[in-house]
């Protein structure tokens, strides 16, 4: 008897688990992270903070991640899919927009460069741009981030849902420093 009932508890305990990771609002394949950095640390400073739904100005609700990295770092694709964009945005900068079929997309702004092409075929973890300040993230007091962002069907999903975590703070943002809410998308 003492036995069945620590099973139990075991696989309800396991199930729990197990849910915490789905994703909730799409079933994704295991991604390859955008950055090779590690940890991926979202970008927080003193003039913007980088999380998923972060107030901006306006209103308006941040529709991705800021995750931090160094000038040029490679940029990945985190599935494979088709390059449906790759230009220039005042707002994001160089940016590459992939379509990854059943309604799933990536978008990865504030490119130094890229180096895909619209209606190229990319694979998982092709290097498709660098790291770079271009567009909102031009201005010396934001640190150079790739902003990364997911849409199911349109609508902006926390990147957070592929079963990756993030650092929540950039570690050059001095003890309460507060942000302004400014961004760089």
């Amino acid at each position: 008897m003492i036995r069945r009932r620590w099973m139990g508890a075991i696989l309800l305990a396991g199930a729990g688990v197990a849910g915490a990771f789905q994703a909730p609002y799409i079933n994704w394949k295991p991604v390859v992270l955008p950055l090779d950095a590690r940890p991926l640390v979202i970008r927080q400073d003193a003039k913007g903070d980088g999380r998923f739904q972060a107030p901006r100005n306006g209103n308006r609700k941040h529709r991705g991640v800021d995750l931090a990295a160094e000038l040029q770092s490679p940029v990945r694709a985190i599935r494979s899919g088709w390059v449906r964009e790759a230009r220039f945005h005042r707002g994001l900068g160089w940016f590459v927009e992939l379509e990854h079929g059943g309604g799933l997309r990536s978008l990865y702004a504030h490119l130094h460069e890229t180096r895909v092409a619209p209606g190229m075929r990319v694979r998982q973890g092709d290097v498709i741009g660098a790291v770079g300040k271009t567009g909102n993230a031009r201005h010396a007091w934001i640190i150079p981030h790739l902003h990364l962002e997911v849409h199911k069907d349109g609508a902006p999903i926390d990147p957070q849902t592929l079963g990756v975590e993030f650092a929540q703070a950039h570690p050059l943002l001095p003890a309460g420093a507060a942000s302004d809410g400014r961004g760089g998308e």
